[in-house]
C-alpha cells in the first residue's frame, strides 16, 4: 500500500467494498469480481476542491507462486502462503576415523622430547659442570749438583684435577753439574701429557769457614790466607771490603776484623769477617789448637816451643734471631764486648746467629787462669789439654 494516500473511510466504504480473505457475510450478494493482477486504481474523488485528486499508483505485485489467486485491492493483505517452505536437507558427514598410526607417531614425539630435555639436563648437571683440566708447567731450575725434585707439584699446577692422579717423568734429566744445562720433564694426566724445561742454576751462596790470621807489624796478608774452606759449586773468588782499612791495621799492633766478599762464578756472594792479629813479635810456625765446648785455645808453637800470645776465644749461640740482631745492633761497633761474663772482641755470624769473643794472653795470664805452670814444649801441652777433655790438632798461622 502507498502510505501517501489519503485516508477517508466513510468515502471508501461507500465507494469500495471490503475484501477479506475468505467468506464475508453482507446485506446484499457481493458480485466476485475477477481482478487483473497489475491494474489501474481509478482516482478517489475528494470532497474538497482545494485536494487535487490522487494520482494512480501501479503496484508490481509478483508472480504468484501457486495458483492461488492474487487479489490487489486497496486494504486487501495478500494471502499468506500456507504450503511449507522446502529447506534442503543438512548432510552430516560421517566424522573421519583417526589414524592409528598418527597418535602412535605423536607419542613417539613426546617420547623423543622428553628424553632430549632429560639429556639436556643431564649435560647440564653433570657434564658441563664439571671443571675442565688445566695443567700448566713451570718454569722449573735445579740448583746446581742438587738432587732431582720427585714431587710432581715442583713441575706445574694443576686446576680441575689432582697432582696425585697424573705422574710425573725426569728420566731425561741425566745431569745436574753443568749450570745452564736444560731438560725436558713429561706430566701425563688422563692420557694427555704435557711437557716442560728444568733448567741447572747456581743462585746457592758460597759456605765459607775462616781462620784467624797473625802478621807481624808492617807484614802483608791476602784474602786467600783468611780462608779455611770455601764450598760452592761453581768455585769461589775473595776480595777485601775495604783494602784501605786493612792497610792502616798492618800498621800497629793489635786485633781487628776484617770483612771479605765472597762470590761465586754466577754472582752469589756473602760477606764474612776475620780475625787479624798484628803483633811485634815473631809469627809463630804453627798453632796447638785445642777446643771443647764453646771454648778455643790457641797455642802459638816456635820451634816446638810455647812462644807468643796466646789466643783463647768463646762462641756463643743466640737461641732466636732478634736476639742475635739486638746484641749485634748495640755492639759491633765495639772494640771489646761482655757477655756471659766473658770480655773480649766480637765477631758475628749472621748464617749461625753466633757471637765470638776473642781474648789475647800471655803466658803468664794462662798460667794464672790454670792455677798452675803450663808446660811449654808442644807435645806436653796437647797432652794436659787432652787430659782436661779438649780436642787438639794443628793449624798453620
Amino acid at each position: 500500500m502507498n502510505n501517501n494516500m489519503p485516508n477517508n473511510n466513510e468515502k471508501n466504504n461507500e465507494g469500495l467494498n471490503a475484501v477479506s480473505l475468505g467468506s464475508i457475510e453482507a446485506s446484499e450478494p457481493v458480485e466476485t469480481l475477477n481482478v487483473d493482477p497489475v491494474s489501474e486504481i481509478p482516482p478517489v474523488t475528494q470532497g474538497a476542491s482545494d485536494i487535487p485528486p490522487v494520482e494512480p499508483v501501479s503496484y508490481d505485485i509478483p508472480e504468484p507462486i501457486n495458483t492461488t489467486p492474487v487479489f490487489n485491492e486497496v486494504g486487501t493483505v495478500p494471502p499468506i502462503n500456507n504450503q511449507p517452505t522446502s529447506i534442503p536437507p543438512v548432510i552430516e558427514e560421517e566424522p573421519k576415523k583417526k589414524k592409528k598410526g598418527n597418535k602412535l607417531i605423536f607419542v613417539m614425539i613426546i617420547v623423543l622430547c622428553i628424553a632430549a630435555v632429560g639429556v639436556g639436563v643431564y649435560i647440564l648437571l653433570n657434564i658441563s659442570n664439571e671443571p675442565s683440566v688445566v695443567v700448566t708447567p713451570r718454569e722449573v731450575t735445579i740448583e746446581v749438583g742438587s738432587e732431582v725434585s720427585s714431587n710432581i707439584d715442583d713441575y706445574a699446577t694443576f686446576s680441575g684435577i689432582a697432582s696425585s692422579s697424573c705422574s710425573l717423568d725426569t728420566s731425561s734429566i741425566t745431569s745436574t753439574e753443568e749450570v745452564g744445562a736444560i731438560y725436558n720433564f713429561n706430566i701425563t694426566c688422563n692420557g694427555v701429557t704435557y711437557t716442560g724445561t728444568a733448567t741447572v742454576v747456581d743462585t746457592t751462596d758460597p759456605v765459607v769457614e775462616l781462620r784467624d790470621v797473625t802478621v807481624e807489624v808492617g807484614g802483608s796478608v791476602a784474602e786467600e790466607d783468611f780462608i779455611a774452606s770455601c764450598t760452592d759449586a761453581s768455585g769461589c773468588s775473595y776480595e777485601f771490603s775495604d783494602s784501605e782499612a786493612l792497610s792502616g791495621y798492618l800498621e800497629s799492633a793489635n786485633d781487628y776484623h776484617v770483612d771479605i766478599i765472597v762470590r761465586d762464578e754466577y754472582d752469589n756472594e756473602v760477606v764474612v769477617t776475620a780475625n787479624l792479629h798484628v803483633t811485634s813479635e815473631d809469627v809463630p810456625d804453627l798453632y796447638l789448637s785445642c777446643t771443647a765446648s764453646s771454648e778455643e785455645v790457641r797455642l802459638p808453637i816456635v820451634a816446638n816451643i810455647l812462644e807468643g800470645t796466646i789466643i783463647r776465644t768463646y762462641t756463643f749461640t743466640f737461641d732466636s734471631e732478634s736476639e742475635y740482631n739486638t746484641f749485634k745492633e748495640n755492639n759491633q761497633d765495639s772494640d771489646t764486648v761482655t757477655y756471659n761474663n766473658v770480655t773480649g772482641t766480637p765477631s758475628f755470624s749472621d748464617e749461625e746467629l753466633t757471637l765470638t769473643l776473642t781474648r789475647r794472653l800471655t803466658k803468664t795470664e794462662l798460667d794464672q787462669e790454670a792455677g798452675s805452670t803450663l808446660p811449654t814444649g808442644y807435645g806436653e801441652l796437647r797432652n794436659y789439654y787432652r787430659n782436661l777433655g779438649y780436642t787438639c790438632t794443628f793449624i798453620q798461622p
